[in-house]
C-alpha cells in the first residue's frame, strides 16, 4: 500500500514531493548549516537535482513509499522520506532535511514518528533504519526519541562519509518513551 498523498501529524502536513518543490529544495540546500553534516556545507545545485536527486525523489511508482514535502501552517519546512535503506535493501530508511528555522522545535521527531507509524501500522514493514553523521547530535537525538537503537556504522555510498546507523523493528513500535515535547 503506497503512502497516501498526504499524512498529518499535530503540526505537520506531509504530502508527496513533486518537481514543483524544486525552488524550495534549492533554497533549503543553499543554507550551509543545513548541509554541514551532509556535504560539508556545499549545497546541491539545480543540475544535481535535475540529473540525480529529483528522479530519485519522485520515484513513487517504483516503491510504495518515497519523499514527502513537510509544511507547517502552509509554510515549507523541508522533507521526510521512507525509501529502501542504503545499508540493507530489506529495511526501510527514514530520513529528513529541515530548514534551520524548524530546528529545535520537535518537528523532526514529529514527522519521523508519523512515518514510522505509517511504516509499521500501514505498510507492516519489519524494520526501519536511519543514519547520520556521527557529529550530528541533533539527528541522533531524534532517532533515540523515536525508539531507535544504534546498530553500527557504515560508509554511506551516496555521500562518502562514515555514518552511524540506528534501527527500530516493528515489534518495538510504538516506543515506550515520553512523547516529544510540544512547542
Amino acid at each position: 500500500m503506497p503512502i497516501p498523498l498526504e499524512l498529518h501529524s499535530d503540526r505537520l502536513h506531509l504530502r508527496r514531493l513533486t518537481a514543483d518543490h524544486l525552488p524550495d529544495l534549492l533554497a533549503l540546500d543553499a543554507d550551509p548549516e543545513v548541509m554541514r553534516h551532509i556535504s560539508g556545507g556545499v549545497p546541491n545545485t539545480r543540475e544535481d537535482y535535475l540529473t540525480e536527486l529529483l528522479p530519485r525523489m519522485l520515484a513513487w511508482d517504483e516503491h510504495p513509499f518515497g519523499y514527502l514535502a513537510a509544511y507547517e501552517a502552509g509554510s515549507f519546512q523541508g522533507w521526510f522520506h521512507l525509501r529502501p535503506s542504503v545499508a540493507d535493501p530489506h529495511v526501510l530508511e527514514l530520513g529528513y532535511r529541515l530548514q534551520r528555522a524548524a530546528w529545535g522545535r520537535g518537528l523532526a521527531t514529529e514527522g519521523s514518528r508519523a512515518l514510522l507509524h505509517h511504516a509499521f501500522a500501514t505498510l507492516h514493514h519489519p524494520a526501519v533504519d536511519a543514519c547520520a553523521h556521527p557529529d550530528n547530535a541533533a539527528s541522533i537525538h531524534v532517532m533515540v526519541k523515536c525508539g531507535m537503537r544504534r546498530v553500527g556504522t557504515f560508509m554511506h555510498p551516496r555521500i562518502p562519509l562514515e555514518v552511524v546507523r540506528y534501527m527500530i523493528e516493528r515489534e518495538s513500535w510504538p516506543p515506550t518513551l515520553a512523547p516529544a515535547p510540544a512547542s
